[in-house]
């Protein structure tokens, strides 16, 4: 192959992916220096204009030379109205018609659809004319901008690789996901948002890292420990930050959604709640209140303000839902209140379901709220 003679141009109109060129190692710089870049792909610390020269003109060339993977620089228009570099991607050669998929974005084009139109043209260009079966896509775990990247392209996602991508001495958890020539491009499960919502007592808010301590707290109670007698106990920071990215995932992969329960002055985290799972006969509601904020309505209030986002119409930022439930052990009077003073019907109990922290078994009550009763109810 010649480069740049040889490297096929692609475009979709706006966006065009051809070969890289000398001109580009500005922008390069920049991305490479950019915290974002930084911190989620390989790129050397202390990047200099130097080696953005090198990688445009040689380590370009000698990629296509070899074989090793398809390496593109994006051109698009920036807010501007100039036309610039905007990002890399590639298809790197895994043998047997297989590819990774690799691709960063210039920060000055990020959130707006760029990455996904080139990747989906790269994607054609992939399984059309180079003859591929299936692409992979890796990704460090928190990379939130390459995942919806992913999710947008139609890739499956597979679970977390432990300690299997390479960062500057460390081997990092990766995402993984996969994309076969007759899947379809569009996304597999929907992406829920995770919506700020305001209120007097509380304000529900994503959960994030900066809640491991509480979240510890909360779940090493001993109260707690008794009635959630599946919790891990001891109960660890990292077990808090698996709950709080199994809470986050869920939400990229369309299967719930968790909050944290905030203090509206601090921001300090009084409990959680959220969806643990959704099916055809409802959305399952569970929380779990921080030992500080019981009997202060906190947990009531909570509750009232999930059913609405989650009753409310999906054209006015709810979900449409038709019925919700809740499962509280039976002797947890506490709960138990909570559902009841937010409307919801007992309708029935699962004997003997679930196990209390000492090993004896309990039943669950079961309480639901139809979307019909909440509408009819005067708020």
């Amino acid at each position: 192959m010649r480069f740049p003679d040889d490297v096929p141009v692609l475009t979709d109109g706006d966006i065009t992916l051809r070969a890289h060129r000398l001109e580009d190692a500005d922008a390069v710089l920049e991305q490479c220096t950019d915290p974002e870049s930084v911190r989620w792909t390989t790129v050397p610390l202390g990047y200099t204009a130097d080696m953005a020269v090198t990688w445009v003109t040689t380590s370009a060339k000698h990629t296509w030379e070899s074989g090793a993977e398809r390496l593109f620089a994006i051109e698009t228009t920036y807010p501007d109205g100039r036309r610039r570099f905007g990002g890399s991607l590639s298809l790197r050669d895994e043998g047997d018609n297989r590819a990774e998929l690799a691709f960063g974005a210039h920060p000055a084009v990020r959130d707006r659809g760029v990455m996904t139109r080139a990747v989906n043209l790269l994607l054609d260009h992939g399984f059309s004319d180079c003859g591929l079966e299936t692409v992979l896509w890796l990704a460090n775990v928190g990379n939130l901008g390459s995942r919806r990247v992913a999710w947008k392209t139609g890739f499956t996602f597979g679970g977390v690789l432990r300690r299997w991508l390479p960062q500057r001495d460390e081997y990092l958890d990766g995402w993984m996901g996969s994309l076969h020539r007759s899947d379809s491009r569009e996304p597999k499960r929907p992406w829920l948002d995770v919506p700020v919502i305001e209120a007097e007592r509380v304000r529900l808010r994503p959960l994030e890292n900066r809640d491991v301590r509480r979240v510890v707290e909360s779940s090493a109670d001993e109260r707690t420990q008794h009635w959630l007698g599946f919790l891990p106990s001891p109960y660890t920071e990292q077990d808090a930050r698996e709950f709080i990215l199994r809470s986050q995932s869920a939400a990229w992969e369309g299967t719930g959604i968790g909050w944290a329960v905030a203090r509206p002055s601090s921001d300090e985290l009084l409990g959680t709640i959220g969806t643990p799972s959704t099916g055809r006969d409802g959305w399952e509601i569970g929380y779990c209140a921080h030992p500080d904020a019981r009997g202060q309505g906190v947990m009531r209030e909570a509750l009232g303000l999930v059913a609405r986002h989650l009753f409310l119409d999906p054209a006015d930022g709810g979900l449409g839902a038709s019925r919700v439930y809740v499962k509280v052990a039976a002797g947890n009077t506490a709960s138990r209140h909570v559902a009841v003073a937010n409307g919801f019907t007992e309708y029935g109990r699962e004997r003997q379901s679930e196990q209390l922290r000492d090993g004896t078994p309990t039943d669950m009550v079961l309480f639901d709220l139809l979307a019909s009763e909440w509408k009819a109810t005067p708020r």
